[in-house]
């Protein structure tokens, strides 16, 4: 199981994230955790595309503060040059 670590909490356009172990080949899936930075946890899937995509399916979950994040799927692209995920779009 990989784990995906949010540097907010939640997701949006423009979050970054770090995943812990390099991900697997395009056509698969990986389940993970999601961790947030206020220490809130969700499971997930990691779907790759290629090598510097992937979608991110996130269980709903709540927030340190109980907000109410109901599941959904993010586009994510590897920025190289950062050695980051950067999300991009709501799927």
């Amino acid at each position: 199981m990989n784990n995906i670590s949010f540097h907010d909490t939640h997701v949006y356009p423009g979050c970054l994230a770090t995943v812990a172990e390099k991900i697997v080949s395009p056509g698969t899936t990986e389940p993970a955790i999601a961790e947030f930075s206020d220490g809130s946890m969700a499971t997930a899937v990691i779907e790759p595309l290629d090598a510097d995509k992937i979608i991110i399916h996130i269980d709903a979950y709540s927030t340190a503060r109980h907000t109410r994040i109901p599941a959904k799927a993010w586009r994510a692209r590897y920025d190289d040059d950062e050695d980051i995920w950067k999300v991009v779009a709501r799927v």
